[in-house]
Parts: C-alpha cells; structure tokens; sequence
C-alpha cells in the first residue's frame, strides 16, 4: 500500500531490485503511462534482472532493496535533486531515528542520512545536549475490542539547554541549523517510528515552545484510539486519548514554561540594567511627578517589595531583588500577554516600571535582535521607552488617560508594520 501510492504521487514510474544474494536481483514495476493506456491491469511478475550499471555500487551489499522513481513528475522542491535529497534526509532522519541510532543505516543518493531526535536528547543525532523533564509519564489505556487489555502510552519531555536559548534566541539562521524551527510540537511514535509531528490541539502556539520537546509513544494495539491512518504516516488522535493526554501533561507543560520564561526574564533584566542606571544618572536633571514625590513612605515600600516579590526566585531573595532596584526612577521589565500594548507603565513605590510584551511583533522583531546584535541601540531604544514613561507620569489626569489610548493605537499600527518584517537584517538586505 505505501510504496506504490507514495511512488505514484511523485512520479510516473516505480521500478523496485531486492536481493538476498547478491547474484540473485529480483525486479519488479509499476508505470502508470502503461496502466493508463491499456497494457498493464495487474502487478507484473518479479524477475531476475541486473541492477541498472551506475547503481551497480549498490550490489556490494549482501542484501538490499532499492527503489528508483522515474519520469518524476510533482516533485516538491522545484524538482531540484539537492533540494530533495537533502529534504528526505531531514524527513527520515527524524522518523527512523532510533533504528539509524541503533546501528541501521538509510542513504538517498549516497548521502548517509543521520538521525534527527526532536527532543535533542539522542547523543547519536548531530544536535543534543538537552535534559529529560522529569520522568517520563505511561498512561495505561484500554485497548478497544479486547476483554480489559491494557496497553502503555509513554511521554517523555525535555528541555533544551539554557545556553541555547540565550546564545540562539530567535536568530531564524540558527534556529534551522540547530531544526528547532521544526522542532516547536509533539513527536508521536509507533513501535519506534515516528508517525506524525505536530500539535493535535495539545497546546496553543507560544514562543516557549521553542525550548522544550514532547515525545508520545505507544505500540499497534493503540492504533484505533490514535486514529493512524492506512499510510501509517498521520494519527489523529480520538477525542479521549487526546484528553487524557492533555490532562497528564499539563503540569509538565507548565513547569517548562515557567522555567523557559524564567529565563528570559533574568537575561533581559540583566541585559537591560545600562539603560536604567543611565536613567538614574540622568534624572536629576528632570522634574519628579507630584504624584510619585507625594507618595507615603509605608506605601512607597509596600509596592515596591510587592514588585520585588514578583522578580525573586531561581535562588535570588526579595531583599536582593530590593537592594538592586532601589532608588533606580525607572526599571525594565518583561510579561507575555496576546493582543496587549507592546509596552505597559505602571508605577512601584517611587519607580516607574516599563513592561515590554513579548507576544508583540515589536518584541520579536526589534527589540530581541538588537538584544543579540547592537546592545548600544537595544540601551538607545530603552532609553526612548523609558522617556515615553517619564513623560506619562508628569502627565495630568487627562494626560495620562490621552497615553494609554494611543498606546493602544500605537501598538496596533505598529503591529501592522512589523507584520511582513521577519528580521531587521532582512528587512535591510531586502530593500
């Protein structure tokens, strides 16, 4: 069923040489010019024939199978041979990958195809180096039409490494060398093969997704309840095991988020402290909102260690977080909040705190690549945000009413411009 169909889809003709000795080559096709034209109603009968003379290398091998697709015809890629060697490597690497690391080998046209683990936690793949989370969940499930059998459905979870999140960030160049672009979902593999890769309404999209993987695995009993398809190439999944699977891993999935936002949080903070203690050095030159110089001294403390509450954690105190954004008038902070303003005031005590959202375009598409390439126009565009924020909080009522509505306003229009731009680099090189 799978090799003619999946043959048929790209090309006009399948021929097939299998041995078990390497002087007995077996050959059989299919070609559909002959089917449609009359000459061809059944499968021909194998017969012995020589392997075509530049594949003749091939013979070497004790036993082997080989299959050539001819008159290729809906090819993706363009047709273009290195485009689509190098492609169904990918493609194999990753769904055979603990047959190739257990010792098996796949070529296409002579290329060794090296596997490719998701999780990034196979030694054997060129990329790992990630951690397991946790220990891995099995979830005993019925199997449908036996007396009571059981079969075990296994998840396994990994966080990629913190360096990696750093150093990479959303670098689109680093992200498909390393396949984390095509890594952001949940393996599901059948009796060690991969048979899909994908969300299954497991989880709405989010930029944490990046750093952390999900592999579900279960044997062919299950294939009723996950729903694989003839071509054993898709699942999907049956509403109760797809809820089932959600329910135990919802836990896991938010503990990885945490820590992944955890860390962006303290290497923004890190990254951003030149601009506030330029903002401190240089507010004396400015006037001091009534409003933050007329604060009570005992509110003024209770926000601000309420804030500071906030940014502890990952062995750092509240007192630690407290002494290192004391008298600082303006601080950088960071949330993750869909459809919100790509920044937010508020105020803490005498300081006033600017929150950039990193589900915004702004995010993602200004800020983040100055963070890795220009830290000196990353400090300029904070100190640009930071006197935005001193400007609203000298502001009257009304004043301040009027920049919270066009934030609102800004970030839209913003969001809008940024849409089509995936990088600044980019957006430069291509016009």
């Amino acid at each position: 069923m799978g090799l003619p169909n999946s043959s048929a889809s790209q090309c006009r003709r399948l021929e097939v040489y299998t041995w078990e000795k390497p002087n007995e080559v077996y050959f059989c096709y299919l070609d559909i010019d002959e089917i449609a034209a009359g000459s061809m109603l059944v499968v021909p009968e194998p017969i012995r024939k020589e392997i075509p003379s530049q594949y003749e290398a091939y013979k070497a091998s004790p036993t082997g199978t080989m299959v050539i697709w001819r008159r290729c015809d809906r090819l993706d890629s363009a047709g273009r041979e290195d485009t689509l060697t190098r492609e169904i490597s990918v493609t194999l690497g990753q769904t055979y990958r603990y047959f190739l690391a257990s010792g098996k080998m796949i070529q296409v046209n002579g290329r060794i195809v090296k596997p490719f683990d998701p999780l990034f936690l196979m030694p054997e793949a060129e990329h790992s180096g990630a951690m397991p989370h946790g220990a891995p969940i099995r979830i005993d499930v019925p199997v449908p039409g036996t007396n009571g059998d059981k079969s075990p459905v296994t998840i396994k979870f990994s966080l990629l490494p913190e360096e990696w999140q750093m150093t990479i960030g959303k670098s689109t160049k680093k992200l498909r060398e390393y396949g984390i672009d095509r890594s952001r979902g949940f393996s599901i593999v059948r009796a060690g093969r991969e048979v899909d890769f994908g969300r299954f309404r497991l989880r709405r999209p989010h930029w944490t997704d990046s750093w952390w993987g999900c592999e579900i695995s279960f044997e062919p009993d299950l294939d009723e309840l996950f729903g694989v398809t003839h071509t054993k190439q898709q699942v999907k999944l049956h509403e109760s095991i797809r809820e089932r699977i959600e329910k135990d891993i919802s836990a896991n999935l938010a503990t990885l988020s945490d820590i992944i936002v955890s860390r962006g949080r303290k290497a923004h903070a890190t990254n951003s402290q030149k601009a506030e203690i330029i903002a401190k050095e240089r507010d004396k030159y400015l006037r001091t909102s009534p409003t933050l110089r007329g604060k009570d001294p005992d509110l003024a403390e209770r926000e601000l260690r309420a804030y500071a509450e906030s940014r502890s954690g990952d062995g750092v105190t509240v007192d630690e977080v407290l002494d290192n954004i004391r008298d600082r008038p303006l601080l950088m902070d960071f949330e993750n909040l869909p459809g919100a303003p790509f920044y937010r005031v508020r105020t803490y005590g005498t300081s006033t705190v600017v929150t950039l959202n990193r589900e915004h375009p702004f995010f993602a598409r200004l800020y983040q690549p100055l963070c890795d390439k220009d830290p000196a126009s990353k400090t300029a565009l904070e100190l640009l945000l930071f006197a935005l924020a001193k400007a609203e909080t000298l502001a009257e009522d009304e004043g301040m009413l009027w920049y919270r509505s066009q934030r609102q306003e800004w970030s839209r229009v913003l969001e809008v411009y940024l849409e089509s731009v995936e990088s600044l680099d980019r957006a430069f090189a291509e016009h």
